[in-house]
């Protein structure tokens, strides 16, 4: 069998094209507590998906006695169909509501030592997404 080089081309930019999204992006299961981290892009559906930029963790160290325990600010970008929502979700606030899901913020680590920076990279963030 003879396959020309135009059709061969064309199967090798598919594959790749398709190894790049199977890679770039996770899908998520609704209704399922699941742990997501910075710089991921998670589906909910085809047209709508979210990404965490970054987190500020203000928590009271845990080798440390504190008055307030603190809390944890993470930027999200939820993107709905054409639309883009940048927003702050706090760990201690929510559900919050966008369409027709609530995000609710389960927990977030690693808690670090007083002396301790944690990477962007190396938090991990436990989502709960609910369909109302």
């Amino acid at each position: 069998m003879i396959q020309n080089s135009g059709t061969k081309s064309a199967l090798r930019v598919l594959a790749i094209l398709l190894v790049i999204i199977l890679t770039g992006c996770d899908s998520i299961q609704v209704g399922e507590p699941f742990t997501c981290r910075t710089d991921t892009k998670y589906f909910l559906t085809p047209g709508l998906s979210f990404t965490i930029d970054s987190v500020s963790d203000y928590r009271c160290p845990k080798d440390v006695i504190c008055i307030w325990g603190g809390d944890v600010d993470l930027y999200f970008k939820i993107r709905q169909d054409l639309a883009t929502i940048d927003t702050v979700l706090r760990m201690s606030g929510g559900p919050y509501l966008f369409g027709d899901y609530s995000f609710s913020i389960i927990e977030v680590n690693p808690l670090r030592n007083h002396d301790q920076e944690v990477e962007q990279d190396d938090y991990r963030i436990k989502v709960l997404i609910q369909k109302d």
